[in-house]
């Protein structure tokens, strides 16, 4: 396996984005039909050593989840770690190379792409790569949660 450096790494992001940014026929945020704007949720799973998974998780909390309340637009994020392999097999859970999955929620798209263009996201986004062999992620639109009722 090949490690990725943190300069391809953010090159891929940076590609990513603009791929999805020029590609999309949609506009950077979705409307109900009573016009009210829709939360969304970015979810980033990655795949992290086991020598950097206390870091990890302390770059969280310490560091990007500080950055992310000063957003206009946060609402909340999670930092989820895979069950050990033995509690996986137990439960038969569908086998994965990624072992934590972060979950950003914001207001609208266009207040998340506006994170991502800010200092804070440049100053943390190097940390969290820093620490990672590989990392995916993909874009929903929340059409419902137990918090509120469907905004579908």
């Amino acid at each position: 396996m090949t490690n990725v450096t943190r300069r391809e790494l953010i090159h891929g992001v940076v590609v990513a984005g603009a791929a999805m940014t020029a590609s999309s026929s949609r506009p950077a945020f979705s409307a109900t039909a009573d016009n009210r704007l829709k939360p969304m949720l970015l979810q980033i799973e990655f795949r992290v050593s086991p020598d950097k998974a206390v870091d990890f998780e302390k770059m969280y909390t310490e560091s990007y989840v500080p950055a992310l309340r000063k957003q206009q637009g946060y609402l909340r994020s999670s930092l989820l770690r895979l069950f050990p392999a033995d509690v996986a097999g137990e439960i038969q859970a569908m086998p994965t190379e990624f072992n934590y999955q972060m979950e950003l929620v914001f207001d609208t798209e266009q207040n998340r792409r506006k994170w991502v263009a800010s200092e804070e996201h440049a100053s943390v986004w190097p940390l969290a790569f820093g620490m990672v062999r590989k990392a995916i992620w993909r874009g929903y639109d929340v059409v419902a949660d137990d918090h509120n009722t469907t905004v579908a």
